[in-house]
């Protein structure tokens, strides 16, 4: 395994860890109403702006999952099928080519998860914490659903083409595209909610 694609599955654990530490947070300080006061963040400038930096990243990051998780389900992995046609050489060949460029395709959404993670720590001015939380919730759908997809993909490329093994790699990718899609659509309105909101404020302030 490259160094590249190792930084995949540390970035999921990253992820997984801040989301985990950050829902053990949340309920102790619930439960602790005065330490929830005493602990509320204050937001300087400088974590403002590395808060929007965040925010503006995993939109960016959620964006081009969207895109390449439609595109290996309607162009790329329909090609498994096609190169099969061709024997097994044929597909083996494209089986190895394609996962060896699979870091370019998988880095992304690691980025995606830890930028969404780091804003439950270092909160985005205005924007609900239930939109933050549903995204992750989303992320971490995607991260069981690739365990799905990538065991697939791992025996075809082993074993030779199937069609069960094919068939299982399309539905875990499809339910991986309307995850993207979903957290994509969730971080527009994140967006929408943190400038939208602020320009209101502004404008609220400025008047007489």
């Amino acid at each position: 395994m490259s160094y590249v694609f190792l930084a995949f599955p540390l970035m999921l654990v990253a992820f997984l860890l801040l989301s985990l530490a950050a829902a053990a947070r949340t309920i102790w300080l619930r439960f602790r109403p005065s330490a929830a006061a005493h602990l509320a963040p204050k937001q300087s400038p400088r974590k403002s702006s590395a808060a929007d930096a965040l925010l503006l990243l995993g939109v960016a990051m959620a964006w081009y999952n969207v895109s390449s998780g439609w595109i290996a389900q309607l162009t790329i992995y329909p090609i498994y099928a096609d190169m099969n046609v061709y024997g097994p050489q044929a597909f083996h060949g494209f089986s190895h080519g394609y996962l060896s460029r699979l870091p370019i395709i998988v880095l992304p959404a690691g980025v995606m998860c830890l930028a969404w993670a780091l804003l439950l720590w270092l909160p985005c001015r205005n924007v609900p914490t239930r939109i933050v939380w549903s995204i992750i919730a989303l992320c971490v759908a995607f991260v069981a659903v690739t365990f799905i997809a990538a065991g697939a993909q791992d025996q075809m490329y082993h074993e030779g083409f199937s069609n069960d093994l094919y068939a299982r790699l399309l539905w875990s990718n499809g339910v991986r595209a309307i995850i993207f899609t979903l957290i994509g659509l969730l971080s527009l309105a994140a967006v929408r909610r943190r400038w939208t909101f602020n320009g209101s404020e502004s404008l609220g302030r400025e008047s007489p």
